[in-house]
């Protein structure tokens, strides 16, 4: 493999190789993989994982809110910023959809880390305006306004995006979500957001917002659907809403580990799938007990009970699914001449075979397997 600046420029048997004029790094023992994408996770949440309640609702009143709100302590904010992106790192993610807290600057702390280490990110500053805690709550344009902020410092600088974050329905107003919906395709931006993840939010969704057919037609409403859209969960949806994310050409992340761990339900992978829509991985951390995707991955295939997810297609998931998922599929996702130069350096006992290798990766040693990490070509540390 060539690397000329931050892309692959040519992929060669070893033997064909052109070694003049270039520094060479010989992996041959080693095995090359594309870097690993997370399209779910909260870096708020780092230190709260594993913390467990059984209802989505109760565990963000008891521990998420709670945690959240510390973030207002910019020291902190930076201390728990660098575990995250550390922890990113080691775990072979090169590629993270980020979701941050209310504060505007804990927000810029991200942004400047992830700048710092030259690492591929979307992130978002967490929009609120409702039915949320004092502390949290924020006012419906200033919500906006700091979003659009951020948005026109770090949209696509350097390997950064931004992306327009709307918590979830409950704890934003119409007014709020169109805003945002109406700037974001106007302009082409990345929304994220939580959607049917735990029937009890379904159910205040439905008192909340009367005038909807449903839960997904509130964010239809709101303009909130679209292609750089990306729905974590998405468990219980009815058919109509199926359709309603494949008409706008929504994507979803799908988080195996936090469905299991919040009790919130299972994800009918194979049906959404086979009707088209775009699924890549998340961890959902703190939701999801680790930024390990190799586990994620292995939760995926363990969750599906009416057909398997093999290791091939867990492995896509995280690989080429996620950057389909981000609409970054022509950029990264795959070791492909003219992608950027994003990929893995593992050490693998088992090389009998590709579903052998994956099945080793994903059953038994996942991260310890990585001994570097590259992102555009450069190692990260």
């Amino acid at each position: 493999m060539t690397i000329d600046e931050d892309k692959i420029s040519d992929i060669s048997p070893f033997e064909k190789f052109d070694s003049a004029n270039k520094i060479v790094i010989d992996k041959s023992d080693k095995i090359i993989l594309p870097g690993l994408i997370d399209t779910h996770v909260h870096l708020s949440q780092w230190r709260i994982r594993g913390s467990y309640k059984s209802d989505l609702l109760e565990w963000l009143a008891t521990y998420t809110f709670p945690e959240e709100e510390r973030f207002f302590n910019l020291e902190y904010a930076r201390i728990v910023t660098k575990e995250f992106f550390s922890n990113l790192i080691a775990a072979g993610t090169t590629t993270a959809t980020i979701y941050v807290t209310v504060s505007q600057k804990a927000t810029n702390i991200a942004f400047e880390q992830a700048s710092k280490l030259n690492y591929r990110a979307l992130i978002g500053k967490v929009c609120m305006d409702r039915n949320c805690p004092p502390a949290l709550l924020e006012k419906t344009d200033t919500s906006f306004e700091q979003s659009v902020e951020l948005c026109q410092q770090w949209d696509n600088v350097a390997n950064l995006n931004y992306v327009f974050t709307p918590r979830f329905a409950p704890v934003c107003s119409s007014a709020l979500m169109s805003k945002i919906g109406n700037y974001a395709q106007a302009h082409n931006k990345y929304i994220q957001t939580h959607l049917s993840e735990n029937r009890n939010e379904v159910a205040l969704v439905k008192e909340l917002f009367p005038q909807a057919s449903s839960y997904t037609d509130v964010y239809r409403q709101c303009q909130i659907l679209g292609s750089k859209t990306i729905m974590g969960h998405a468990i219980h949806l009815t058919d109509n809403e199926i359709n309603m994310l494949i008409e706008t050409d929504t994507k979803l992340a799908h988080c195996p580990d936090s469905n299991l761990f919040l009790k919130s339900g299972r994800f009918l992978y194979k049906k959404l799938v086979d009707k088209g829509l775009i699924v890549g991985l998340g961890s959902d951390v703190a939701g999801g007990t680790c930024l390990d995707m190799f586990y994620h991955m292995k939760m995926a295939n363990y969750t599906q009970t009416d057909g398997s997810v093999g290791v091939h297609e867990a492995f896509y998931l995280a690989t080429l699914g996620g950057a389909a998922t981000l609409s970054k599929a022509d950029e990264i996702g795959s070791i492909t001449a003219g992608k950027k130069a994003d990929f893995l350096v593992v050490n693998l006992d088992n090389r009998d075979g590709v579903e052998e290798m994956l099945s080793e990766l994903i059953f038994v040693k996942g991260k310890e397997a990585i001994e570097e990490v590259y992102c555009g070509g450069e190692k990260l540390k």
